[in-house]
């Protein structure tokens, strides 16, 4: 499943938060046998356009495997026509290795493309 357009500044609380309702606050949840971010990592995927901090979101919490860069062109959040300045400033000081995932090869393995 992908999320496209809410960005994936709330899933790193929402992740969080649904875990330690499993793991601390006594929720029971009988028919998952792992936590509800271990799901989320096996199945989940997510689109940002332009957030900040988010390949460290994606290392910490996320998995970088999860993540990809969306322009939303033509929709008016769009970063359009500033997309490739915008994707600049965002994975400045990024490896290329987690640039090229998020950018394009996580969103040709969801989609096989």
């Amino acid at each position: 499943m992908v999320f496209v357009e809410p960005g994936i500044g709330w899933v790193t609380w929402w992740l969080a938060f649904a875990d330690d309702m499993a793991a601390r606050q006594g929720y029971e949840f009988p028919t998952l046998k792992h936590a509800p971010s271990d799901y989320f990592h096996r199945n989940i995927h997510l689109t940002f356009i332009d957030e900040p901090h988010v390949v460290r979101q994606a290392h910490e919490c996320l998995g970088i495997h999860n993540v990809m860069w969306s322009s939303d062109y033509p929709h008016p959040v769009s970063s359009w026509p500033d997309s490739q300045p915008t994707v600049e400033r965002i994975l400045a000081g990024v490896t290329e290795e987690d640039r090229d995932l998020v950018c394009y090869a996580n969103a040709a393995r969801v989609w096989n493309l």
